[in-house]
C-alpha cells in the first residue's frame, strides 16, 4: 500500500533537543509519521539552529539570509520578534521570497500528495498561492495568525479569504473562533471545511523523575510574556496577596517591564526564562495551580493554549481566562478550571485568595 506523502510547511518548529518552540507541532506529525504517513517538514533556518539535530520527521530547512540574523523566527512568534527587534520588519520580504522558492523546489522535487501550513501567515498564503489547482492543501490557524487576517483592512483581508478558502480543510482551534473566522471572511459557503482541532493531544508527559522545582508553595504562569497573556493582569491580582509567590516561566519582549511592574507592587515574582523538556514538566507538577491570565486585545486574542492541557494531566488546578478556546479545551479534556473573566484583577485576585 502506498504511503501519503504529506509536506508541512510552518515557520516554527523545535530547533534543538528539548527546543519547546513549536513542539506540538513535533510532536503531532511524529504521530502521523508512526501511523504510517510519509512526513516532510518544510521550515526556516534561524540564528539557533543546531545542525545535529535530528527529530523524528524528515526537516528540510531553507534559508533567507545570512544566519546570524536569522531571527525573524525561532526566538518568539514572528510578530514579538519585530516588536523586540524592529529592524527584523525588513527581512519579511526575503523571508517570504525564500519560503515560496522553497515550496515551489519541494513540489517539483517530491510527488507529494497534500500540503499542509500551519499558521496562515505566513505559511498559509504562501501555500495556498502555490497550491490552490496544484495540489490539495490544508490550512491550520493557531491563533494570532487568524486575528490578523481578520482584522486586516477589508481589501486585503477579502484577497486572502479568497485565497485561503481554496484549501481542502481549515483547521481552527475553538469553536468560538471558527463562528468569528465564518463571520468576518464570509466564509458561510465554506462552512463545512472549517473544522476545529484543538491538538490537546500533541503535549508532552515524560516520565523521568525530578527534583522539586521550588521549595516552597508557588503558582504558575507559563506562556510568552506578551501582551494578550495578561500577564500584568495576574501580577496586580496577586499583589492583594503579600507571601503569594507567582513563577513566570517564559520569555518574550515585555519581560523586563513585567520586572519592574512586580517590583513596584511588591509582588514575590521569580522570573525563570523559557523553560523546557524536565525543568518545564517539574514546574508544572509541583505549582498549586497553572493560572493562564489571557485577554483579548487590540484583536489579538487567544486560541486553545496547551498549557491547560499539560496542567489537567499532571492533575494541577487551574485559573484561566474565559477567553478565545480555553473553557472549549478544558471541556474537551475533562478538565474544571476556575475561570474568570478575562482583565478582571479583582475577579483574579479573588479566586487566588481562595486556592
Amino acid at each position: 500500500m502506498k504511503r501519503r506523502r504529506t509536506l508541512v510547511v510552518t515557520s516554527t518548529f523545535p530547533q534543538y533537543e528539548d527546543d519547546d518552540r513549536g513542539a506540538f507541532l513535533r510532536r503531532h506529525w511524529e504521530r502521523e509519521a508512526a501511523r504510517g504517513h510519509d512526513v516532510s517538514v518544510l521550515v526556516p533556518k534561524t540564528a539557533w539552529n543546531d545542525d545535529h539535530y535530528r527529530p523524528g520527521v524528515r526537516v528540510r530547512r531553507f534559508s533567507y539570509a545570512p544566519r546570524r540574523v536569522s531571527s525573524l523566527t525561532g526566538h518568539f512568534g514572528i510578530l514579538e520578534n519585530i516588536r523586540e527587534r524592529p529592524w527584523r520588519a525588513c527581512l519579511v520580504p526575503a523571508y517570504l521570497w525564500a519560503l515560496h522558492r522553497a515550496v515551489a523546489r519541494e513540489l517539483s522535487e517530491g510527488s507529494y500528495d497534500r500540503v499542509v501550513a500551519h499558521f496562515w501567515l505566513p505559511s498559509g498564503v504562501v501555500v495556498a498561492r502555490i497550491c490552490a489547482g496544484r495540489i490539495p492543501f490544508e490550512l491550520y490557524g493557531h491563533g494570532t495568525d487568524v486575528d490578523i487576517v481578520m482584522a486586516s483592512p477589508a481589501p486585503l483581508r477579502a484577497a486572502m479569504a479568497k485565497r485561503l478558502a481554496r484549501a481542502s480543510v481549515i483547521h481552527v482551534p475553538s469553536t468560538r473562533k471558527r463562528d468569528a473566522i465564518i463571520e468576518a471572511l464570509g466564509w458561510h459557503h465554506i462552512a463545512h471545511k472549517v473544522r476545529v482541532e484543538q491538538m490537546s493531544h500533541a503535549i508532552a508527559m515524560g516520565e523521568e523523575r525530578c527534583p522539586r522545582a521550588l521549595e516552597r508553595e508557588y503558582i504558575l504562569f507559563l506562556g510568552r510574556l506578551i501582551d494578550q497573556k495578561g500577564v500584568n493582569v495576574l501580577l496586580e491580582a496577586a499583589s492583594e496577596h503579600p507571601g503569594l509567590c507567582v513563577v513566570i516561566a517564559g520569555d518574550g519582549p515585555l519581560r523586563a517591564s513585567l520586572e519592574r511592574r512586580a517590583e513596584q507592587l511588591r509582588v514575590d515574582a521569580r522570573f525563570v526564562g523559557w523553560v523546557q523538556g524536565a525543568t518545564k514538566r517539574a514546574l508544572i507538577r509541583d505549582a498549586d495551580a497553572v493560572v493562564v491570565p489571557s485577554r483579548a486585545i487590540r484583536g489579538l486574542s487567544e486560541g486553545a493554549p496547551l498549557v491547560v492541557a499539560e496542567a489537567h494531566a499532571m492533575g494541577r488546578p487551574i485559573v484561566a481566562s474565559d477567553v478565545g478556546g480555553i473553557a472549549e479545551l478544558a471541556a474537551a479534556i475533562g478538565a474544571q478550571p476556575q475561570l474568570v473573566p478575562p482583565d478582571d484583577r479583582a475577579a483574579l485576585a479573588r479566586v487566588l485568595g481562595r486556592l
